[in-house]
């Protein structure tokens, strides 16, 4: 009775929503914004309760060949995994059904503890073209200790292919050195250093206290998105930081 009541509870919410949206830059694909959600308790709201939810927005592209559409299901089941390596390969339900079970195992082998879990996360649909795709995937979760986790990551893909669509793709050979120069300015203006000051000595690991782009990086409409996520670079307290380089700046590598 009581593991009838368990499964019950587990799948006591277990819905899509969707909004259909057309991107006028590219009108041959559309995508509707569905929401996926499971919990351990109906009424689930926070991590205050005793209790655990899965929830995850995300689109789904039509216009898409089969093929590419099935690789970027499983681009953004992988990316609301939270890097859980035995999630590999598994859909978002059968992630979020884990997560919840999760949590019920764990409360029923630790009597006294207390609070829940949760984990929730918006997959934004960022630019569509005829040759890219590029998405932003915006988490966060708790479960259990001080304090919880979030992070960013980026899914760019050629729509045509499904192949990745990456800085080569944008822009012409050679352009690592400007790049890099323009992220490291950005870098030092949003974490308010002056140019010469040592990264190492404010508390910043980078190799030999050199300044380099990590390979988190996205695409909007005005330009490319690099995100250095909590503990990548600094430790927690210090936050995670977004460099962020317009296009208007790197007009002469440009493909």
């Amino acid at each position: 009775m009581i593991k009838s009541l368990i499964y019950l509870l587990l799948f006591s919410l277990l819905f899509y929503a969707c909004v259909r949206t057309t991107d006028k830059r590219n009108p041959g694909i559309s995508y509707e914004i569905k929401n996926f959600r499971v919990e351990s308790a109906s009424g689930c709201t926070s991590d205050t309760m005793q209790c655990a939810y899965y929830e995850v927005n995300y689109p789904v592209f039509s216009g898409l060949d089969s093929s590419v559409n099935q690789s970027l299901v499983r681009r953004i089941d992988a990316a609301v995994s939270m890097g859980n390596p035995e999630a590999e390969g598994e859909s978002m339900r059968q992630i979020g059904e884990g997560f919840v079970q999760d949590y019920v195992n764990f409360s029923k082998e630790i009597a006294d503890a207390t609070g829940g879990w949760y984990y929730r996360a918006d997959v934004r649909t960022e630019v569509v073209t005829d040759t890219l795709l590029s998405l932003t995937v915006v988490e966060e979760y708790f479960t259990g200790g001080a304090h919880g986790g979030h992070g960013t990551y980026f899914i760019n893909i050629d729509p045509r292919t499904g192949a990745d669509f990456t800085l080569s793709n944008l822009l012409s050979p050679g352009y690592e050195e400007t790049l890099t120069r323009l992220g490291e300015r950005s870098f030092r203006n949003v974490r308010e250093l002056p140019d010469t000051a040592s990264l190492m000595e404010n508390y910043f690991e980078f190799p030999d206290d050199k300044f380099v782009l990590n390979q988190n990086f996205g695409f909007t409409s005005k330009g490319i998105v690099f995100y250095y996520n909590n503990y990548e670079i600094a430790a927690y307290a210090a936050g995670p930081t977004e460099v962020f380089i317009p296009y208007s700046e790197l007009n002469a590598w440009l493909r």
